[in-house]
């Protein structure tokens, strides 16, 4: 009764669009919500498993940093990268002034994302709670890859200059690669590059990882053979526990990178063909086969860390093609991933690069990952948008290995090029590199640092060597 007369008196008010908050589209918003959620236990899985890595003294000093990084990171986001985005769309149906539109509709001031979806006309912003809960979604995004960012340079770099880093990352450089390949208009997307659950971002990730540790340098001991001189994790149990809060967020995660259409089903980021079924099986295929493959690795080298990162550099590689390939594709892309994460390693260790997580797990499976979407998934159409035609007609570009290749040199221009300029900028002005990690304090940042500590007294018990 008394929801019939609310309904029936906002209805009746001026302004009130009732197809914004029709049952669809409540279902479609909440369906964000779920993937909300799921990103943020993949965040805290991100934190436990950094925790692990690092040393007794410097857990506290690790996990403030990364969050740092994350909520500078995320504010970033939340400013223009939703906008920089949308450009694609504005693009798409004829703007003439695409940039100028989707800055003043979706910046952090814009018109669309302060007011309430019912007051906006869904005739010109269609779905709008849905967009509204997917902003929050870019926003935890760029949260996500700060933290990740921040951890291939734990217990070495100054936290301002890693905040300052982050800021350009989340903020400029992940919505421009939104912009690129993430949607069905973007210039890359439209043509024919595929990517369903961010390889390609992860491309961006390992790139600017690199630069990173090379312009940080390796921790003291890193390269060591004298036993006890190596910086060993403290924990390797958090970081097992890490990697499983992570693999759980991504069953909330992975059916964000869709749209569900009313009476048509669910269509891939890039609106191909899909469905929800076979992208859960597939979930499911890429975490048990890269285990799989992780038991080769650990077998192969003798180091059970590679078995341990595997479902995870399992998901990194699968997640280009997860939603245009059969479940024993996707299994097969998985399995060989744990090999490609063992060769990363090596030349990282060969090179002298300090990073035993995020280049190797990250860098090299997205590569091979993107590339081999243009093998297994050739043919299979995607592009465009519906209800228009020519450039951007519905469906009229395919997936291909040369399409795919030309989006993986692409990323790595780009992240490369990004990292270079803006690190390079950073260490400058504020300086990268921890003075004090040169000074006998690398094992007690926490103290030196932040004049607390995770820990009451420093042990070596549970250290397991990742070398």
């Amino acid at each position: 009764m008394l929801t019939a007369h609310l309904t029936g008196r906002v209805a009746a008010a001026d302004g009130f669009d009732e197809a914004q908050v029709s049952t669809h589209a409540q279902v479609a918003t909440a369906y964000y919500v779920v993937g909300l959620v799921a990103i943020a236990l993949a965040v805290a899985g991100v934190f436990m498993f950094d925790a692990g890595l690092s040393r007794r003294g410097n857990v506290l000093h690790t996990l403030t940093q990364k969050l740092a990084a994350a909520v500078a990171g995320g504010l970033a986001m939340a400013f223009l990268g939703f906008a920089i985005w949308d450009v694609q769309f504005t693009q798409a149906f004829g703007s003439d002034s695409p940039v100028k539109d989707a800055i003043q509709s979706w910046w952090l001031f814009g018109d669309n994302i302060n007011a309430f979806s019912h007051q906006l006309d869904h005739e010109v912003v269609p779905d709008a709670e849905a967009f509204q809960a997917f902003y929050a979604i870019f926003i935890i995004f760029g949260a996500f890859f700060s933290a990740l960012l921040a951890g291939s340079v734990i217990e070495r770099v100054r936290t301002r200059a890693l905040v300052a880093v982050a800021v350009v990352f989340a903020g400029l450089v992940i919505p421009v690669g939104a912009y690129l390949v993430y949607g069905p208009v973007g210039p890359l997307s439209n043509a024919g590059t595929h990517d369903f659950g961010g390889a390609f971002f992860y491309i961006l990730l390992g790139t600017w990882s690199l630069v990173l540790v090379w312009r940080a340098k390796a921790r003291p001991g890193a390269f060591a053979t004298a036993p006890g001189a190596m910086p060993l994790p403290h924990n390797m149990t958090l970081v097992v526990l890490g990697m499983l809060l992570f693999v759980a967020g991504l069953c909330g995660y992975v059916l964000l990178n869709g749209f569900i259409v009313q009476d048509a089903g669910f269509f891939g980021i890039t609106l191909n063909e899909s469905g929800i079924g076979v992208v859960l099986t597939n979930l499911m295929m890429t975490i048990m086969a890269g285990g799989v493959g992780g038991l080769v690795a650990w077998r192969a080298t003798g180091n059970v860390y590679f078995f341990l990162v595997s479902p995870i550099a399992a998901w990194v590689a699968a997640s280009a093609s997860m939603d245009v390939v059969d479940p024993w594709q996707s299994g097969l892309v998985a399995l060989f991933a744990p090999l490609v994460v063992v060769g990363t390693y090596h030349l990282m260790k060969k090179a002298r690069l300090d990073d035993v997580k995020i280049v190797p797990i990250a860098l090299g499976p997205a590569i091979y990952g993107a590339l081999a979407t243009g093998l297994v998934a050739s043919g299979t159409r995607q592009g465009g948008y519906l209800g228009l035609e020519g450039d951007y007609a519905f469906q009229h570009a395919t997936i291909g290995i040369g399409q795919q290749a030309l989006g993986v040199v692409a990323f790595i221009a780009l992240g490369l090029l990004s990292a270079l300029l803006v690190v390079g900028v950073v260490e400058k002005l504020l300086g990268l590199r921890d003075e004090r990690v040169d000074n006998g304090l690398d094992t007690d940042l926490d103290r030196a640092v932040l004049g607390l500590a995770g820990y009451d007294e420093p042990s070596a018990a549970g250290q397991v060597a990742t070398d």
